[in-house]
């Protein structure tokens, strides 16, 4: 039998932790109280119930992590609780108790069960491995699926899948997930022989066999379904970074700039029949035109006719009220119920690091990127620390790493108006069942993956 393993440091951050998420609670109803002229008091009872549930999960999963004998990585998983419980707060802010519901039974509550198995029974990783093929088909699969039966978001894209009376499935994050899973099972089985199979081109690049093509025509195929029925061109950003990314770890320098390059001539070549052929959707020209200038007073135009609605009062007016709240909150912010950020749309998932930022302050933005800098290290310390023969666990890991900074770049750069919005969330943070189901999935699987190191080097 393992003995139980202890865990202090990962103890003392989730108590603190706990007692963050229920304070930010607290903060918050009594602020809605006073706001409204009412005694504060009177409404915490029962505002109590939400933060000790999603506090004791945590500390649950700590307990478990003790039991199952995991004696290393004491940083991730209080990383990820305090990055979740600042979005539950304000979730809980913006959505109010259903909104917590919704992020704790659709994607938190199942996301913690499907990690802890994976800790439980680490062997798992390899029925993932048995499951890269299957993985790869429903990659291609699903875009389909949603292009069929999905349901259109308040933003216009068709991101959703929605079978019967079902909650609706983000399909978008699956799909990067299998991407992830079929990649790194491919270059493991293929990788070595690579090389040796390769042909000299333009004396330094080498042309793999006809076989190494795939990944590139996978990813190409991935990216035009997701481009051009789902209207998600964030999706195709995060499926080329991961692509690019789990490439030039797994393949030698010369095949790997030559596999990138097929990839992208592909790439171009489908961009130039799509720029023939396809009619760019509604909803990506007004983010390009809202990007360009969101304060602009041109008119939309529909089909050459003028809608009566400038661009400013339209896809606009979303980049400029998260301007509005990143510069009204500061440094400090305007306190946790204090703020008005109601008037940004999607305030709790495509913008809540407005949100944020507004009543929490610039200080507590940048921290919330430093904890994903800090997620990302960890996660590829354990890259570097995986024996040279588990190539298939070092490719996972870096996809998912990848996956997580891909996410938040983009994220913060469409809510500064860096670069055009694309409807990507924050990992743990936004409202979103699917997307953090998924996210808590992939930190089961590196945890998983650190049991298994921890047996092996045992």
């Amino acid at each position: 039998m393992r003995r139980t393993a202890s865990r202090p440091v990962e103890a003392l951050a989730l108590v603190a932790i706990a007692a963050v998420v229920l304070l930010g609670f607290v903060s918050a109803a009594a602020a809605g109280q006073l706001r409204q002229g009412l005694d504060p008091g009177a409404v915490l009872p029962q505002v109590l119930l939400q933060p000790l549930l999603s506090g004791g999960l945590l500390l649950v999963f700590h307990i478990f992590l003790r039991l199952t004998g995991l004696r290393s990585e004491q940083v991730i998983w209080p990383v990820v609780s305090l990055l979740f419980v600042i979005g539950l707060m304000m979730i809980y802010r913006l959505r109010g108790e259903a909104g917590v519901w919704q992020q704790m039974t659709r994607g938190f509550i199942p996301g913690l069960v499907i990690a802890g198995v994976l800790v439980a029974r680490p062997q798992l990783i390899e029925t993932i491995r048995r499951l890269a093929v299957p993985a790869g088909i429903a990659g291609l699969l699903l875009p389909l699926l949603t292009a069929l039966f999905g349901v259109v978001d308040e933003t216009g894209a068709r991101l959703a899948l929605k079978i019967g009376p079902l909650p609706s499935i983000q399909t978008t994050e699956l799909i990067k997930l299998a991407l992830i899973i079929f990649l790194a099972w491919y270059i493991e089985r293929e990788g070595r022989a690579a090389e040796a199979r390769a042909h000299t081109l333009l004396i330094w690049m080498r042309l793999p066999a006809l076989q190494y093509f795939v990944p590139g025509v996978l990813v190409v195929t991935l990216a035009t379904l997701a481009l051009v029925p789902m209207s998600d061109y964030g999706a195709v950003l995060i499926l080329g970074a991961i692509f690019i990314a789990m490439l030039y770890t797994g393949f030698e320098t010369r095949l790997f700039f030559t596999i990138a390059a097929i990839g992208l001539a592909l790439a171009a070549l489908v961009g130039v029949v799509l720029a023939f052929t396809w009619e760019v959707p509604a909803v990506i020209q007004y983010r390009f035109l809202a990007f360009r200038d969101p304060w602009s007073t041109d008119m939309i135009l529909v089909n050459g006719q003028p809608t009566g609605i400038t661009i400013a009062e339209g896809p606009g007016y979303q980049i400029q009220q998260a301007v509005y709240a990143v510069i009204a909150g500061g440094i400090t912010g305007t306190g946790l119920g204090f703020g008005t950020p109601g008037y940004i749309p999607l305030a709790h998932s495509d913008f809540i690091l407005a949100a944020i930022i507004e009543e929490m302050g610039a200080a507590t933005g940048l921290a919330l990127l430093a904890l994903f800098a800090v997620l990302l290290m960890r996660i590829f310390r354990i890259v570097f620390l995986l024996p040279p023969g588990q190539v298939f666990e070092r490719l996972l890991l870096v996809g998912i790493g990848v996956h997580f900074f891909t996410q938040v770049f983009v994220m913060a750069g469409g809510t500064l108006n860096l670069i055009p919005m694309t409807g990507v969330t924050i990992p743990f943070v936004s409202l979103g069942g699917t997307a953090l189901l998924v996210n808590l999935v992939e930190i089961g699987i590196a945890l998983a993956i650190v049991r298994r190191m921890e047996g092996y080097r045992t």
